[in-house]
């Protein structure tokens, strides 16, 4: 398949409101139409862009949950037909009596894909279930991406099987916290999100988008930061700020995924595993109590 050697690349940083669903419906047209403008043919938004975060009841977090094909995504799929583009988004997913801390794929054919996150963090385990469909890579017309949702990057092991199976870019919509940390950013401003994004990508060689939100429901503080990383581990663009709205925008080279894992004449970043010595990884932990 022929495709373009570069693409534009958007991770859009702003405030969903929680509970409101029409509003951040809105707000998703807003940056996708502001990002497109901007040139970019793919769009990262936030985790739970359509619901917001901080649910304090069943109740609450019911309401907000839509299927594959609710009004939300059903408008922003009209976007990505109006203005030729793609996006990834969170949202809240009912899938029969389940909810699901999820990202779908959108572009101007529909819905694509959709990712069921698979590592959930603290509350969110009252109103979400653990999805337990893998990690799926989607071909689009311009190569290969995986998503993970927030939590997720912290377990290399998800970033990894996408990357074995042909990732050249992780999306990432993600909703880092201030909460239980001591420290948030440091001295040069960036926090530990950040940090594990440029890991994940030059430790798999490829692509990484990470965009984040700003503002606080409840007792959960956001922390921006949202940022976008090449595959040797260098920030493309970011980390944005803590507190403003961001558009961030990078061209990438998806092609470069592939070029960059011959690391040396003698080191490639897949060839040179040893996976006979990673049996201990599929057995549980030690201890989840230390």
């Amino acid at each position: 398949m022929s495709r373009p050697a570069l693409l534009k690349l958007a991770a859009c940083q702003y405030a969903p409101h929680l509970g409101d669903t029409d509003g951040n419906a809105a707000r998703g047209v807003a940056w996708i139409d502001r990002a497109a403008d901007a040139g970019a043919k793919l769009i990262v938004l936030p985790e739970l862009a359509s619901s917001g975060y901080a649910f304090a009841s069943e109740e609450e977090a019911d309401a907000a949950a839509q299927d594959g094909g609710g009004a939300i995504l059903a408008r922003w799929v009209d976007s990505c037909r109006r203005r030729g583009v793609y996006v990834v988004a969170g949202f809240s997913e009912r899938r029969g009596d389940e909810r699901f801390n999820s990202a779908a794929l959108l572009g101007p054919e529909g819905l694509i894909g959709v990712y069921q996150k698979a590592h959930l963090f603290n509350d969110e385990k009252s109103y979400f279930q653990p999805g337990d469909s893998g990690f799926p890579v989607f071909d689009l017309p311009f190569g290969r991406i995986g998503i993970l949702v927030c939590y997720d990057l912290w377990f290399p092991e998800a970033a990894r099987v996408l990357a074995l199976k042909g990732a050249q870019l992780i999306c990432v919509p993600t909703n880092w916290v201030a909460n239980f940390r001591r420290q948030v950013v440091d001295d040069r401003g960036w926090a530990m999100g950040n940090y594990a994004a440029v890991a994940v990508a030059t430790q798999n060689q490829v692509f990484v988008a990470a965009a984040d939100r700003i503002g606080s429901e409840r007792d959960v503080e956001f922390i921006g930061a949202s940022c976008i990383a090449g595959p040797e581990g260098w920030l493309l663009a970011g980390p944005a700020s803590r507190s403003d709205e961001a558009l961030l925008l990078a061209d990438v080279d998806l092609s470069q995924a592939a070029a960059r894992k011959q690391r040396t004449p003698r080191n490639h970043a897949f060839g040179d595993r040893r996976p006979e010595l990673y049996s201990s990884l599929s057995g549980p932990a030690a201890s989840t109590s230390e």
